[in-house]
């Protein structure tokens, strides 16, 4: 079973009619679908916003599902120097927290840097900056990449960073960027990311962009060109995923 995680219903309002009829069910007090497009199961389920959130949905989920690969699909807000416009299309490369860490008299000082691991597992720690799966990445990207990629434009590829207080000014998100080397952020991707290595889940990150990380002006949004390129790419994906063992 592929698993797809989004924070709220707007990200996905076509990908529960593309997985229409569907079985509703209970997760951990939110409703779980489930599905299946061209012979693969697919479940879905909205976490709401926020780490903490994003964080619990998916632990709710791996218990319930046992996925063999975890999908967060939604928006995100482009930083400056990326490249990347309104509309636009993103893979993530890894996933960063952006703001978990200490804001000492030098600068910020990420939790490596103050070596406090979030997650250690067979050996391993994890602080900051959580894996994107290879084989997801690489399948997602060739597929996105494609000619054949119906509506969907070629799909940038880069860190997403994760923060809890989203970059309402140019400056403090040209500063984030230049510190982490993110294309764009969001609020519940690292969050997840860190849930499925605990597990050893693999994990994919796809967003659309809603707007420019600037001075905040909502008025030159445009959230429902972000949350539905996202949504047509990963339909895309299910559609044509073609390993029914659904081995990532």
């Amino acid at each position: 079973m592929i698993a797809l995680i989004a924070a709220v219903p707007l990200e996905t309002s076509l990908l529960r009619r593309f997985l229409s009829p569907s079985e509703v069910r209970n997760c951990g007090g939110r409703d779980l679908y489930l599905g299946t497009r061209s012979g693969l199961s697919v479940s879905l389920l909205h976490s709401g916003i926020g780490k903490a959130n994003a964080a619990a949905a998916a632990t709710s989920l791996l218990a319930f599902c046992r996925p063999t690969a975890v999908i967060v699909i939604g928006c995100g807000g482009a930083f400056p120097g990326s490249g990347l416009r309104i509309g636009d299309l993103a893979i993530a490369s890894e996933e960063i927290y952006g703001d978990e860490g200490v804001l000492a008299p030098g600068g910020f000082l990420d939790m490596e840097a103050i070596q406090l691991p979030l997650v250690q597992r067979n050996g391993q720690s994890y602080f900051n900056r959580y894996p994107v799966s290879p084989l997801l990445l690489e399948k997602a990207r060739a597929l996105l990449n494609a000619e054949t990629a119906g509506p969907c434009p070629a799909a940038a590829c880069g860190p997403f960073v994760t923060v809890s207080t989203c970059s309402g000014t140019l400056d403090g998100g040209t500063k984030l960027a230049r510190r982490t080397g993110g294309i764009c952020e969001n609020m519940e991707g690292a969050a997840v990311a860190q849930v499925c290595a605990m597990h050893n889940v693999p994990f994919l990150e796809i967003r659309g962009i809603s707007n420019l990380v600037e001075d905040r002006d909502p008025s030159r949004w445009n959230i429902k060109a972000g949350t539905e390129i996202a949504q047509l790419a990963v339909q895309e994906l299910l559609s044509n995923w073609h390993d029914r063992k659904e081995s990532a």
